[in-house]
């Protein structure tokens, strides 16, 4: 029987809830819902001294089952967690094995702004823990390409067999040995081409799939250029605004669009370089009230004649969140200041961004743009697929096509479906596959270039799982 002091924090995550999926908080049963976008269970159980204790999980990703990497990743996850506030970065052993973000609060105790707190650090340091895994795995893989393509260069040059070249696995230092790991957490800088408007536009209209985004960038794109004209001839000129809101789940294509309106505001005049800023609340929050003004100005300065694109936006706002209010307040003095100068992408769920440009009325009145970028269709993950075989040598034999689309049309197209990075992943996956079945093989090189269908995972149905990251 659910005693008082559960009924009374299941009201107090019911409330902060975007969805729930069940449960009574017992060990058997734990609370399961989607707080801030992230998939959160909560579970209270007694500790040796008989105190009860809430415990918050915060479900970050599947870890890859890549032997190879398997070491790196436990170094990383061990020197993450001694330095991540409100969180311990754990591995729960499970088949495959989750990744978690975790916390624990004295349960008679807790309150509306702890919990509030709480449930911020966690969900935050999910998604950065989430990006950096990604990175993680993309940096071995890149490196391990490398090191192949380096072993076949020998391999051509010379006669006489030669050694194998090592795979170098790609490695995360701790933060406290890398001095500029909080500048590289802060934000990143994309250059920009010089190209014309039309090359530019060209190369957006290449993009696989999101036709109503490329609709409306060009139609954005076109009317600057006439207000432009207008202005030149001494007309009044109607100028839409350059800040604009991309929404849609990751992996839909957020952040390069985002470049190439950098590229195409430079190319009729708008903006100076055109370069793009690309940061989230980490590279604008600092530690301290009074430094996140510091920390958003610099961040918005080095944006300064290009886009800056803040991803994840909405997790700025929250109640009682002095901090994210902090940079907000900065970011739209910023904007007024030096108007024509920058042009601000803000990103992130659909849902969530409404609230947030809700949240303030400055916010309202600078983006008067959304632009939806839709999931993918089962034919366009497909396309994406056959683009990353192509650029990595690969052909897929007919079962393997067959096999790759049951196990893309099967994938969960829920809040948070991950798009083309499921296809990265699912491709990285087939490629290892493929190369265990090889192993210890002289294979020729029509068949080191053909993916089979016994190197495509079956299609996996992941409904009736219990751990958070599938609800």
């Amino acid at each position: 029987m659910t005693s008082p002091l559960h009924h009374r924090l299941l009201d107090m995550l019911r409330t902060r809830a975007d969805r729930v999926a069940g449960g009574d908080l017992s060990e058997l049963d734990p609370f399961e819902c989607i707080v801030h976008a992230e998939a959160v269970s909560a579970r209270v159980y007694a500790r040796y001294n008989r105190t009860e204790v809430l415990a918050l999980d915060v479900y970050v990703d599947d870890l890859p089952s890549d032997p190879e990497l398997q070491p790196d990743i436990w170094r990383w996850v061990a020197t993450r967690s001694g330095v991540m506030p409100f969180a311990t970065l754990h591995i729960d052993r499970q088949d495959p094995p989750v990744l978690m973000v975790s916390h624990t609060l004295v349960a008679e105790t807790v309150d509306d702004h702890q919990l509030d707190e709480v449930l911020d650090g966690l969900t935050f340091m999910a998604r950065r823990s989430r990006a950096r895994l990604a990175a993680l795995v993309a940096s071995a893989q890149e490196a391990r390409s490398a090191a192949d393509d380096a072993g076949r260069r020998t391999n051509a040059e010379h006669d006489a067999p030669s050694a194998p070249v090592e795979p170098r696995r790609a490695t995360i230092d701790p933060p406290s040995s890398r001095a500029d790991d909080a500048e590289r957490d802060d934000f990143t800088v994309h250059t920009p081409s010089h190209r014309s408007t039309e090359q530019v536009l060209a190369d957006l209209d290449q993009l696989v799939g999101l036709h109503p985004v490329k609709a409306e960038i060009t139609a954005l794109v076109r009317a600057q250029e006439v207000a432009g004209i207008r202005r030149q001839r001494g007309l009044a000129a109607n100028t839409p605004s350059p800040h604009l809101v991309f929404v849609g789940n990751p992996g839909t294509g957020k952040t390069t669009v985002a470049r190439l309106v950098g590229e195409l505001y430079r190319s009729i005049g708008l903006l100076q370089s055109g370069h793009l800023v690309e940061t989230d609340r980490a590279g604008l929050v600092a530690g301290y009230l009074g430094q996140t003004a510091l920390k958003t100005k610099q961040v918005c300065e080095r944006a300064l004649g290009g886009v800056l694109f803040i991803d994840e936006a909405y997790s700025l706002v929250a109640e009682r969140d002095s901090y994210g209010t902090e940079a907000i307040d900065t970011l739209l003095t910023f904007m007024e200041n030096h108007r024509g100068e920058m042009a601000v992408v803000v990103a992130g769920y659909p849902v969530e961004m409404r609230r947030f440009i809700d949240s303030n009325p400055g916010l309202r009145s600078r983006f008067d743009l959304t632009v939806e970028f839709p999931d993918y269709s089962t034919d366009e993950l497909m396309t994406m697929f056959d683009g990353l075989a192509v650029r990595h040598d690969y052909d897929l034999a007919p079962d393997a096509r067959l096999a790759v689309q049951r196990t893309i049309a099967a994938l969960p197209r829920r809040h948070g479906f991950g798009n083309g990075r499921e296809v990265r992943k699912l491709f990285n996956e087939v490629t290892r596959r493929h190369a265990q079945l090889l192993a210890g093989t002289k294979p020729d090189t029509a068949i080191l270039r053909t993916l089979t269908a016994e190197a495509v995972p079956a299609p996996v149905q992941r409904a009736t799982e219990r751990h958070p990251g599938y609800l």
